[in-house]
């Protein structure tokens, strides 16, 4: 699944207004607190003026995401949850509101994974086929990288002198790498060297159904409140 159609369009709209808002300067050393909604969550922000065009941002999310996954033969539920931290720094190279930013995007997100197989039937994994009694079910853990490189545009200066009442707007993208899956079984055959060599297959298949999620889009808008 290529996500890059999501940002064509916000990325016009936001060069379009680049020639708006030019006043719009950071004061140095001004705080603003807010929230923010985005596809890693909700939670907080801070924003710090640094200089004129140079602002230092942290947030946190955190929130919940139903996926699927196929492997061979078996569809998977998987749940991301979303727990992470966004550190980065922001561009103001026009001097008005659209800016660019560049950080480190800390990853504590967990998906797990689990097939509940129905009693019965075979099921085939590796290119064999079990029993329902054999596999039982399976569970899987997938894991990304902790620390990722963010990169992204947006618009919107919290630390604006003014306005201490400010919406932004955020594009980007975090590359988290690759998934790293692990699947385990319960059944009968979970200890079996031939059963573990098949299931490292089915690990395989699932990893390359999540490989789309190596890059993670990033879109996020809020209020902010200029404190000091």
């Amino acid at each position: 699944m290529k996500r890059s159609a999501l940002f064509a369009t916000p990325l016009f709209v936001a060069l379009s207004l680049m020639s708006t808002g030019l006043d719009a300067h950071a004061e140095t050393g001004d705080i603003a607190l807010g929230a923010k909604i985005s596809t890693l969550g909700v939670g907080p922000d801070i924003t710090i003026g640094i200089l004129d065009s140079l602002n230092i941002r942290a947030a946190g999310h955190w929130g919940s995401i139903d996926l699927k996954g196929d492997g061979e033969d078996i569809e998977y539920d998987c749940t991301l949850d979303l727990r992470s931290g966004l550190v980065t720094a922001e561009w103001f190279p026009l001097g008005g509101d659209f800016h660019i930013v560049a950080g480190a995007f800390i990853n504590g997100n967990s998906l797990d994974a689990s097939a509940e197989l129905t009693s019965g039937l075979s099921y085939t994994i590796g290119g064999y086929s079990y029993t329902f009694t054999e596999i039982g079910g399976i569970k899987g853990d997938i894991d990304y990288d902790s620390v990722a490189p963010y990169f992204g545009i947006g618009w919107g200066n919290p630390v604006s002198k003014d306005s201490n009442l400010t919406y932004f707007i955020d594009l980007g993208i975090a590359y988290q790498g690759k998934p790293d899956v692990s699947l385990t079984a319960s059944g009968t055959l979970a200890n079996d060297p031939t059963f573990l060599a098949d299931l490292q297959e089915e690990e395989d298949d699932l990893q390359d159904d999540l490989d789309n999620w190596e890059y993670y889009p990033v879109i996020s808008m809020g209020l902010t409140y200029k404190f000091f």
